[in-house]
């Protein structure tokens, strides 16, 4: 799979046994809708769960938006009966609790119209299988369970504490020619600067995306990780300089060095507009 920065920069999860949430996200403007059935879901409520997410998955589906279920963990009986109760509905599915590229072909054994996963990497044992399973041909993107690793590292879940993390996530993803991992969730829901942060530091590592748990982050998710209107600038410069000098190293006139790497950077950003 190629690298491709018109993936989805924002994944909004929303609680399956949530209709009327479930129906509200499709309208928040977000690049991806995750539909839960595990962490935000009380295991009573999961079968009332799979019948509103099979509804979910059967409906018009929403221009420029992907639908994504977030299953339980495989080998699992919540994760099998997940499966059984989405049958052939389900082509796009969040994988936790990631290890071993065994566990993406446990999922597509028993979803028979899948066609992409998405495995979160939360445990240690997850990140040294991060090139593994960034390599498994229905992997389209890694993500980054960060309160679950922290907890298995023992750390404070910081960026610095991350740093390595995210780090390891990009670099599998970018072997494996899938765009940038996806963010964790950042769970003080009323604090916009520190989403902010969190997400700043992500993107300065390389990392494509984020996980949201409300659509009010999404508009500082997508000032992070999207295109913003000076990048879209600085790319039109660079490669009108570029074409004007014949494709030589030049300056451009706000003096950036162009060479053929950054004039190839600007093409990205702009394919994507």
């Amino acid at each position: 799979m190629s690298f491709d920065l018109s993936s989805p920069t924002s994944y909004l999860f929303v609680p399956g046994h949530r209709p009327e949430l479930i129906a509200k996200s499709r309208r928040s403007g977000a690049g991806a809708v995750v539909i839960d059935l595990e962490d935000a879901v009380a295991p009573a409520d999961r079968p009332a769960a799979r019948i509103a997410v099979r509804a979910a998955l059967a409906a018009e589906p929403v221009p420029g938006q992907q639908l994504w279920v977030r299953i339980n963990a495989p080998g699992t009986a919540d994760a099998e009966a997940d499966l059984t109760a989405l049958g052939d509905l389900l082509t796009h599915a969040r994988v936790p609790k990631v290890d071993d590229p065994a566990q993406i072909d446990w999922v597509a054994d028993r979803a028979p119209r899948l066609a992409a996963t998405l495995p979160a990497v939360e445990s240690a044992a997850g990140l040294l299988a991060a090139p593994a399973v960034a390599a498994h041909p229905l992997v389209a993107r890694l993500g980054l369970g960060g309160v679950d690793l922290a907890n298995d590292l023992g750390c404070d879940g910081s960026p610095a504490a991350l740093a390595y993390p995210r780090s390891v996530l990009v670099v599998a993803s970018r072997a494996a020619g899938l765009p940038g991992p996806v963010n964790s969730v950042y769970a003080r829901l009323d604090d916009p600067d520190g989403l902010l942060a969190h997400a700043r530091a992500a993107r300065a590592l390389g990392v494509g995306a984020q996980s949201a748990l409300t659509p009010r982050q999404l508009p500082a998710i997508h000032e992070v990780f999207g295109l913003a209107a000076e990048r879209v600038r600085w790319a039109r410069e660079v490669l009108g300089a570029f074409e004007a000098a014949g494709g030589a190293a030049c300056r451009t006139p706000s003096g950036d060095f162009v060479d053929l790497p950054i004039a190839q950077e600007a093409r990205r950003i702009l394919a994507a507009v």
